[in-house]
């Protein structure tokens, strides 16, 4: 057993065009949240390692350097970036206006969701009951050849009066097979709008009544006007276009703060010892040079150097304590950094000649807030015609399934008497297929009438945006 509110809840959680729209609140949800996070400075740290091996480095013809060992390097920096302008002051009512409208279309697109179910639904049941008159009429129209057979038996009607009356009843057949067509067409469109496929076991268990509508045109003028969802989404995206716009033509103009600082370290070293402890060696040779070198010039001038005394050079030498120490303070790789100072900047940047691209969104971001005004006031009209044109013909549904009902009754009536007149003589087949076929009309004619008057009233709770069946 399937229900409306069932179905109705099943395409709720299954039907993937809806999803993929109600799918859009998270993002919302985020948009909001970035919006206040923009207050916030944006924070990166970075690490990395590197190999160079020996050998020149030539940029052209050029030697730069010539690498005579490998090296190993590390470092790391901590950058922290803070910027406040007219779009991060503006952004969190932007996004709280964005984050509106997307629920006011998730809830316009829910209603649809449920109009079309129920039209749907409702679609089913005519089928279905479009297969019960299709099933009476066979019934009916075996009823006559049996009717007609008896007296073509006794003699008292012609063989012709059989062959008709097949005819007849091969003609109800085919119809029967049209309606379970329909039928089945009709569940497996069902099935579509709920997301899933509907077993054919399933049975829709709601029914709907027929009620002279007494509604007030405009009491449901004002209730589309004041709580539509389709019309609040439009409002909804108005809002959030003006606030753009607003936003746009404020920030244009506002100066903007940015503040950068970071902290960095580094760590270098040579893979060779060999390398070290020969840098280490040609420096003792350099200072011994220099003491020689100073120690001639002193002994070369008249009264020597101001202050300088004549040096021991080869006192100077590598002690293996100098050598460990020189091979320790080489090893800084990975994490043997050596910081450099932290710095912060801070910059204030003023807008004064753009070249008119900020004259441009600011007639952009107007032009789309103006359209989305127009677009709003569209709705406004087409529901409002939508209402009218739906209650109207909601009256007009009811005053036709009362004539309808009245016509199938009068039909039935009279089947019934010309099927007796025919088996007591005093009518032909033809008459007797005639009032048949006066019937079937009136019970199809009939069954449109009382669908085409749910439909209608869909068609109306759809424009005015809320149910109106009498519970």
């Amino acid at each position: 057993m399937l229900t409306l509110e069932q179905a109705i809840d099943l395409a709720r959680r299954s039907n993937p065009t809806f999803l993929s729209i109600q799918n859009d609140r998270p993002s919302a949800d985020w948009g909001v949240r970035q919006a206040y996070g923009a207050f916030l400075p944006a924070v990166s740290a970075n690490a990395g390692g590197q190999y160079r091996g020996k050998g020149e480095v030539r940029v052209g013809t050029i030697t730069l350097d010539n690498q005579v060992t490998d090296w190993i390097s590390s470092d790391y920096s901590l950058n922290l970036n803070w910027r406040l302008d007219g779009n991060t002051i503006f952004g969190v009512s932007n996004a709280q206006a964005s984050r509106r409208a997307t629920e006011a279309g998730i809830e316009a697109a829910e209603f649809n969701l449920e109009s079309t179910v129920a039209a749907q639904y409702m679609e089913v049941l005519r089928a279905q009951e479009g297969r019960d008159v299709a099933e009476r009429q066979v019934e009916r129209a075996r009823q006559n050849l049996q009717i007609v057979n008896t007296r073509v038996a006794v003699g008292a009607a012609a063989g012709t009066d059989g062959t008709q009356a097949e005819v007849d009843l091969g003609r109800a057949e085919v119809q029967l097979i049209q309606a379970e067509r329909f039928h089945r067409q009709a569940r497996l469109l069902l099935g579509e709008q709920m997301g899933g496929r509907l077993d054919d076991d399933v049975v829709l268990a709601s029914s709907f009544e027929i009620f002279q509508p007494d509604f007030d045109l405009e009491a449901l003028l004002g209730t589309a006007m004041s709580g539509h969802p389709s019309l609040g989404a439009y409002r909804a995206i108005e809002s959030a276009s003006r606030a753009q716009a607003r936003a746009t033509t404020t920030s244009q103009y506002l100066p903007s703060l940015f503040v950068s600082g970071g902290l960095s370290a580094y760590s270098q070293q040579a893979l060779s010892d060999s390398f070290v402890l020969g840098s280490l060696d040609r420096g003792v040779q350099s200072s011994i040079s220099s003491c020689e070198f100073n120690n001639i010039l002193h002994n070369g001038l008249n009264g020597g150097l101001p202050g300088y005394s004549t040096q021991d050079c080869s006192a100077i030498s590598v002690s293996p304590a100098a050598q460990q120490a020189a091979l320790a303070q080489n090893d800084q790789f990975p994490f043997n950094f050596n910081r450099n100072p932290f710095q912060i900047r801070l910059t204030i940047s003023l807008p004064v000649f753009t070249g008119f691209s900020r004259q441009l969104q600011v007639s952009q971001a107007n032009n789309q807030a103006h359209d989305a005004e127009l677009n709003r006031r569209a709705e406004e009209l087409r529901l409002e015609t939508q209402v009218t044109n739906a209650f109207d013909n909601l009256e007009s549904a009811y005053l036709v399934v009362q004539a309808e009902l009245r016509n199938r009754e009068l039909a039935g009536t009279r089947l019934d008497f010309e099927q007796r007149r025919y088996a007591l003589g005093a009518s032909d087949l033809l008459v007797l297929l005639d009032a048949q076929t006066s019937l079937s009309v009136a019970e199809q004619s009939y069954l449109n009438a009382v669908y085409d008057f749910h439909y209608n009233l869909i068609a109306l709770e759809a424009a005015v945006g809320q149910p109106l069946r009498p519970r």
